[in-house]
């Protein structure tokens, strides 16, 4: 009698077809056997007849069985050379694929989170979540009735893909906004629509940069380049960061660089803000160097001190500067729509790189993102959202002054969505137990360990208070402080 196992969970048709075809790959049943006939495997296994009549027809058009007029149903001769003794075991390879260098370096590099940040939603009633921000209902209400009326033109206007660039009206869009809101002037056809600001990141790296090659990088920084450069192979450079942002003094010092990864509007994570004197020094060496610059205006719009400073990108006279932006920063991280604007002589090349990686960005986004700033639905909201959030930064502070004191020293709450928040107290070390003792009073809280090539001493947290409403920031700062306590630190 052949024995066979049946998945519950499957469609017993779909069930009885499965065990057959894993009894064969695994010499369970042998290259060319005689399979029992359907009514003997139906009695058997206690199935109708046609159930198994459904797992012998499969199995023939896959090409595991053939059929014998007067002689029965075998299992194909032909499997006997080509299948492997377990097909189980077989897929777990037995390390004689070689990888390529790139995917080598990938798998070198460990999880597939490693690089972004520690970004796992904790799903907690007070959760500090850099990445996260809140949405006023008018705007999401705004956002809902532009996606509705493009969807409802579907039926009447094209559908097929956008141009490698992107939309034409968004980017027609974007430049109209860029020039009001960030003092950056471009062509429409200078910018790129892409996957969020990280994919940019990549596909600028990809176009500029081999192995081996010099890149500088803030330090810390943001995860994502460090991903990116290691999958690429560069020789990084990581040039410290201070109050006012990356020292460009020490990177000037430098003979050369194909590029150089700045975040001079909000420095990330620090939030410091880079000075003109600085931007200037920065520029002058890219120039000299041909040294290209890739600007991560991630959150420039959000400013609490003073007028949202002009990005990097116009102070460049000489098409040095990759200007990025995101609006999952600015709207929702869902929202996987980012730019890059490209100097005119690197414009086909980018887009020829954007359209190998994935073709276009997703058309119906790109046009309700065109429509929501035509609209001025986005300065409108950017706004508002400034106001929102200067309000949680105060509540913010004021709690951890009540709270922590001393305890902690704060870094980049001049602008943004987030603070950098260390704890010279509690050695780095330590992070998982406060973590632990966070979560059990209901609160997320993220490190800032990887933003680093070199760990901080102590333990240091991206602090996010854009997403809470001032009560839940001021109860969330005490239990943190009731978890420090707990562990005796800080």
């Amino acid at each position: 009698m052949l024995q066979l196992v049946l998945d519950p969970h499957r469609p017993l048709n779909r069930s009885v077809y499965t065990a057959l075809r894993e009894a064969i790959l695994e010499r369970r049943i042998a290259p060319g056997s005689k399979l029992p006939s359907s009514r003997a495997l139906a009695a058997d296994l206690g199935v109708s007849r046609n159930t198994v009549l459904y797992a012998y027809d499969q199995l023939a058009a896959e090409g595991y069985v053939e059929t014998r007029v007067g002689s029965g149903t075998y299992v194909v001769d032909s499997l006997a050379g080509g299948v492997p003794a377990s097909g189980r075991d077989s897929r777990r390879g037995d390390g004689r694929r070689k990888l390529s260098s790139l995917g080598a370096r990938l798998a070198r590099d460990g999880s597939p989170g490693r690089g972004f940040g520690d970004q796992r939603r904790e799903a907690l009633r007070y959760e500090f979540r850099f990445a996260g921000a809140g949405h006023e209902q008018e705007t999401l209400n705004a956002w809902a009735r532009l996606v509705g009326r493009r969807a409802r033109s579907l039926s009447r206007a094209p559908t097929g893909y956008q141009p490698p660039g992107g939309s034409p009206e968004l980017r027609e869009a974007l430049a109209g906004y860029l020039a009001r809101a960030r003092g950056l002037t471009c062509r429409p056809e200078q910018i790129v629509v892409t996957q969020g600001s990280q994919q940019g990141i990549d596909l600028c790296l990809r176009l500029l940069v081999d192995p081996g090659d010099r890149v500088v990088v803030e330090e810390p920084h943001y995860a994502g380049y460090g991903s990116c450069l290691r999958a690429c192979g560069a020789s990084v450079v990581h040039v410290p960061v201070d109050a006012a942002g990356m020292q460009a003094e020490l990177a000037a010092e430098l003979e050369a660089a194909k590029a150089v990864c700045v975040t001079p509007s909000h420095q990330f994570p620090t939030g410091a803000v880079m000075p003109l004197s600085r931007r200037l020094l920065l520029l002058d060496w890219a120039r000299q160097h041909g040294t290209v610059v890739l600007e991560d205006d991630y959150d420039g719009e959000f400013r609490h001190e003073g007028r949202p400073i002009e990005c990097l990108h116009s102070l460049d006279a000489e098409g040095q500067v990759i200007y990025l932006g995101t609006a999952s920063r600015m709207l929702f991280p869902a929202l996987r729509i980012g730019w890059a604007v490209v100097p005119e002589d690197l414009v086909d090349a980018f887009q020829r790189l954007k359209a190998i990686a994935d073709r276009d960005t997703s058309s119906l986004e790109q046009l309700v993102l065109a429509d929501f700033i035509s609209g001025g639905w986005l300065e409108r909201h950017v706004r508002r959202a400034r106001k929102r959030y200067a309000v949680r930064r105060a509540a913010f502070l004021e709690a951890l002054g009540r709270e922590l004191g001393t305890r902690v020293e704060l870094a980049g709450v001049s602008a943004g969505t987030h603070a950098l928040l260390r704890i010279p107290g509690l050695p780095a070390d330590r992070f998982a137990d406060l973590r632990r003792a966070c979560r059990r009073r209901g609160v997320g809280i993220y490190s800032a360990a990887q933003c680093y090539a070199r760990p901080p001493e102590c333990v240091e947290l991206l602090a996010g208070y854009a997403s809470l409403p001032e009560r839940d920031l001021a109860v969330g700062v005490r239990k943190l402080r009731e978890a420090l306590d707990s562990l005796g630190g800080g």
